[in-house]
């Protein structure tokens, strides 16, 4: 579809048809946060991504097809929708909260899915898959599906940018894949970071597969922000003399380890000074005890983000992001944090000097070499911004300033795990990206699951976002799914849905974390979760997918084919009809039948169900694997 104003060139890709474009005239500025650069038919889309003729049918039906929104950041829904399935457009009584998980502006309308950065359509095995490769000079690309009229939308997000004729507005790829590992292939390719991870490389000890996936321990979910230097070293002394999961997957196994104080350790948020009640002799004491443990020291930072009444408002206002209006921009709620936040405004160079004073503290000064930075989609809000400018040109300086850092002075390396990140903008900067929302003790929330907050803290959430970008691990960035939890105490989750939790992060994910009481773990579970991430870690190079086959159901298979399950999220028993999937059927059914399954959650007699070519039936909650 021809946009005035706009051109578009179309080239061989990667994997598919390179899609560029440019302003054809001077003075180009798009009308409200963002504007449209081109329109698609699913039929066109079809096209340019090289269907084979053989696989086009199955796309025929819209209402079929699985719609993949990829999400505008970390805690945006991160699964696919399939027929009339949508997302909420607000969050009842807390407006605010939207901050969490939509892009300024992205409002759908009554038909509409927005998507960002990478999506697909989906039939069956068969993806067409649209990436766009926001960063560096060109803006953050949003997509509009209408599923009823089989189009798509795309647009550019940068309210404030003035453009002269000829500059660069978009890349987008157009392509074909057939099957969950194709996909994630010719994602590797089309983004190639993988020197920004293989900088990670220190923090994973360099071994490839699963068996090199990186991670530790982090305070949050055993204290929250009630912590305290005593706090913090009792669990430093308490890691290692423990059956618990960083101890068994980590410390006896001789492999690198990060140990990370997250929120609470400061004096108020914007207000990055050590809080000497909690911490009377700072921060480099505890830094460098976590390192003589041969562990690496983690910190937690929001850097973009103010109070309303904390010191940074008052001695710095000029430094708060303002609307049109003059007032600072609510960039969210946390009733943890005197409920609305505000921003900082990251077109000022003063500010930007702030930013990386802060890191360069954090690491020279205290001994830090893992910086976790969170709610960074704070930065890519729009306002009325001192230094002009659109969000996304701002936002890239800021981050490129908090990330300057490889190194610690003494030629150590450095590392940056992204937390509320817009992917687009970010992945360039951050190698190690959390995926999903905030996990909880819980298996779900229900009272922001009524209030339709997408973003929610939820164990339920946050695993169906692992499992929905699975794609993305190793091929864009390194998955970080959040913590596992394996222990006796303060927990509401059940054997199963601990054993769900902790075997879907690490199929699917690239990261572990624990952040239990290191003594107070179900040392039997522990036991058996870090045995079966050994057995699955072979052969070395192995990787997992997961494809959704129900409501909140996915199959899980190996890349060498040798895995495979079932993850049932859902509150029901799964059944597995023969004729319906043949091939993963008499997988299933036969390591089940042969008492050989890896984890068995079949609740029906295997060998009967065989023999009879009938059904098999899956627990809620529960992940069956085989070997086939």
């Amino acid at each position: 579809m021809e946009i005035p104003g706009i051109s578009r060139a179309a080239s061989p890709g990667t994997a598919g048809t390179m899609l560029r474009y440019s302003t054809t005239a001077e003075g180009l500025e798009g009308k409200g946060l963002a504007f449209t650069y081109d329109s698609f038919s699913f039929g066109e889309l079809l096209e340019l991504a090289r269907v084979p003729a053989e696989a086009r049918a199955a796309f025929a039906d819209r209402h079929r097809l699985a719609i993949q929104p990829g999400g505008w950041q970390s805690w945006s829904a991160g699964w696919e929708l399939v027929s009339r399935e949508s997302l909420p457009r607000r969050v009842l009584g807390l407006p605010s909260l939207i901050r969490y998980t939509n892009r300024d502006g992205d409002d759908p309308g009554p038909r509409e899915l927005v998507g960002h950065f990478i999506c697909y359509l989906r039939a069956g095995d068969d993806y067409v898959c649209v990436a766009s490769r926001d960063g560096g000079v060109l803006p953050p690309t949003s997509f509009r599906f209408d599923r009823s009229g089989g189009r798509m939308g795309a647009e550019a997000y940068e309210s404030g940018k003035v453009r002269g004729a000829g500059e660069a507005v978009a890349e987008i790829e157009v392509f074909h894949a057939r099957g969950f590992f194709d996909l994630r292939d010719k994602l590797r390719l089309i983004y190639r970071n993988e020197d920004a991870i293989g900088r990670l490389d220190f923090l994973r000890g360099g071994t490839p597969g699963k068996d090199g996936g990186g991670g530790g321990f982090a305070s949050w979910y055993h204290h929250y922000s009630n912590i305290s230097e005593r706090l913090i070293l009792d669990d430093l002394e308490a890691l290692d003399r423990t059956e618990n999961l960083a101890n068994l997957r980590f410390v006896r196994r001789g492999r690198p380890m990060v140990f990370q104080i997250d929120d609470g350790w400061q004096r108020s948020l914007g207000d990055w000074e050590v809080d000497r009640t909690r911490f009377p002799r700072g921060l480099t004491p505890i830094a460098r005890a976590i390192t003589e443990k041969g562990y690496i020291p983690g910190l937690w930072f929001s850097p973009f983000l103010v109070l309303p009444h904390g010191q940074l408002c008052r001695t710095r206002p000029e430094w708060l992001l303002r609307d049109s209006s003059g007032l600072p921009v609510v960039a969210g709620w946390n009733d943890k944090w005197g409920k609305n936040f505000h921003c900082l405004d990251l077109s000022r160079p003063d500010v930007l000097e702030y930013l990386r004073s802060l890191m360069d503290r954090a690491i020279d000064e205290w001994g830090f070499r893992f910086l976790k930075l969170d709610f960074l989609y704070a930065g890519m809000l729009s306002g009325a911004f001192a230094g002009g400018g659109a969000a996304w040109e701002h936002y890239g300086k800021a981050v490129t300033a908090l990330t300057a850092r490889k190194t610690d002075s003494e030629g150590r390396p450095v590392a940056y795990l992204g937390c509320g990140i817009p992917f687009g903008p970010s992945y360039r900067h951050f190698p190690l990206s959390r995926i999903g929302a905030d996990t909880k003790e819980d298996w779900e929330y229900p009272v922001a699951r009524l209030i339709g907050h997408v973003g929610r803290p939820s164990a339920l959430v946050s695993l169906m976002d692992t499992i929905g970008r699975a794609y993305l691990d190793g091929a864009v960035f390194v998955n970080d799914p959040d913590v596992v939890f394996l222990r006796k105490v303060d927990c509401r989750l059940t054997e199963n849905e601990k054993e769900l939790i902790a075997l879907g992060n690490f199929l699917l994910g690239g990261w572990i974390m624990l952040s239990d009481d290191p003594e107070s773990s179900e040392s039997a579970l522990t036991e058996r979760i870090v045995s079966l991430y050994e057995e699955l870690s072979k052969p070395a190079v192995e990787e997992y997918g997961a494809v959704r086959i129900a409501p909140k159901v996915f199959r899980l298979e190996s890349r060498s084919r040798t895995v495979s399950g079932i993850l049932n999220l859902s509150d029901r028993r799964f059944r597995l009809r023969r004729e319906r999937a043949e091939g993963l059927y008499d997988g299933l059914a036969g390591s089940l039948a042969a008492g050989t399954a890896l984890v068995d959650h079949c609740v029906v007699d295997a060998a009967a169900a065989a023999q009879r070519h009938s059904s098999l039936v899956f627990a809620p909650r529960s992940i069956t694997l085989v070997r086939v």
